[in-house]
């Protein structure tokens, strides 16, 4: 029992007596007194003891309360009271339900050659400070469970905050191994398409330099192109400089309504960008994906369907991001539109290996335009995880 509850207790014995001592004239007030010492005592012994010694202790008390009463009247009633405070709070409840029955029975027993008036006080200064003590056990036991959910729940925080870090570790590789998958596409690039052109300038160079003796015009126009086929090359050097050397600084390196304006100031063409669905933030890997996709979709339409417009359409749903990444170009040769042709480019190859990393997946779409479709899980970013 708390320090209060104790106090408590120890006053509803102490007071009564001392009134009873004003109010009632006792013949032997040393026999009254010791009878109050026998009720402290045992009081103290409940408090001190435990197991079946405090159980008898509590029933000695109990039966000599009901005594109290019937030697010294009514008022005794209030350390009754007292004893139904101890053995409410150290006992389970069928058993403290059972020892109040008794223990009511008891005190109206005691108190049959009381009058009608006494009876009735008794029995109301009995019961209303008992159902008082029944308001205060469940409200002391719903401060108790609302204390055990309170730390239950700082517990799961705590799980939370600590799958949250390794949730971001995991990101934070998932990121580099895009990063280093980026890369490899990118000398891909630099081996297959500079590298290819730049043979091919060589041989241009050569066959310029036998041509212009002979014939200045045509050795002038194959000039001409071995200049464009240079300039080409210097731009897609710059290109894959750039995608080598970014920053990564996700809130405006990865923004794809930025890349869909860049393209349309660099060539002209007509740019599109949409969102539906509620937005949310997502993990620094989908939006790695995602603007990697939709610049590789955009680069494929301008260099190889030579597409005027070009649009794209980012879907938030609850479990998914979806990009759709469309031109009205020139329509591939392919007989499974829904699917990557099985010898598809290394844009289109790096573009699924990218979804497949994260758990996604990449589709086509011909009809009614060529669009590209990047599907990525966001496992549950929705709600804010």
């Amino acid at each position: 029992m708390t320090r209060p509850l104790n106090l408590l207790r120890f006053s509803l014995m102490i007071l009564p007596a001392v009134l009873s001592i004003y109010v009632y004239d006792y013949a032997d007030f040393d026999r009254f007194t010791l009878h109050f010492l026998v009720l402290l005592l045992l009081a103290t012994l409940g408090t001190k003891l435990s197991g079946p010694l405090a159980a008898l202790t509590g029933g000695i008390e109990m039966a000599f309360t009901a005594w109290l009463c019937w030697e010294y009247g009514p008022l005794m009633i209030f350390a009754a009271v007292s004893t139904v405070l101890w053995y409410t709070r150290l006992l389970p409840r069928n058993r403290a339900v059972f020892l109040f029955c008794i223990h009511l029975g008891l005190l109206n027993a005691a108190l049959t050659g009381a009058t009608p008036e006494e009876r009735a006080f008794a029995n109301l200064s009995f019961l209303l400070p008992a159902g008082l003590n029944v308001l205060l056990l469940r409200a002391g036991r719903g401060q108790a469970d609302s204390l055990f959910l309170y730390d239950e729940l700082r517990k799961k925080h705590f799980e939370l905050e600590e799958a949250r870090a390794r949730l971001l570790q995991f990101t934070s590789q998932v990121e580099a191994a895009a990063q280093a998958e980026e890369r490899v596409r990118i000398a891909r690039q630099l081996h297959d398409d500079i590298g290819h052109r730049l043979i091919r300038v060589k041989m241009m160079t050569e066959a310029a330099i036998h041509t212009l003796p002979a014939a200045p015009g045509e050795g002038l126009q194959m000039m001409n192109q071995i200049r464009d086929q240079l300039a080409a090359s210097m731009d897609d050097m710059r290109s894959a400089l750039k995608r080598i050397n970014y920053t990564p600084q996700l809130e405006g390196a990865y923004a794809l309504d930025r890349l869909l304006e860049e393209v349309g100031r660099d060539t002209g063409i007509a740019t599109s960008y949409s969102v539906q669905g509620i937005p949310y933030p997502l993990y620094p890997s989908l939006q790695v994906v995602l603007y990697a996709n939709a610049r590789e979709a955009v680069t494929n339409a301008l260099k190889h369907g030579q597409a005027s417009s070009v649009w794209v359409e980012v879907t938030y749903t609850e479990h998914e991001v979806r990009m759709e990444a469309g031109n009205n170009g020139r329509l591939p040769e392919t007989d499974t539109p829904g699917r990557l042709p099985g010898s598809g480019g290394m844009g289109l190859k790096g573009m699924s290996e990218r979804c497949a990393l994260l758990g996604g997946s990449l589709e086509l779409r011909l009809d009614p335009q060529f669009t590209v479709v990047t599907r990525l899980p966001v496992y549950g970013q929705a709600e804010g995880i």
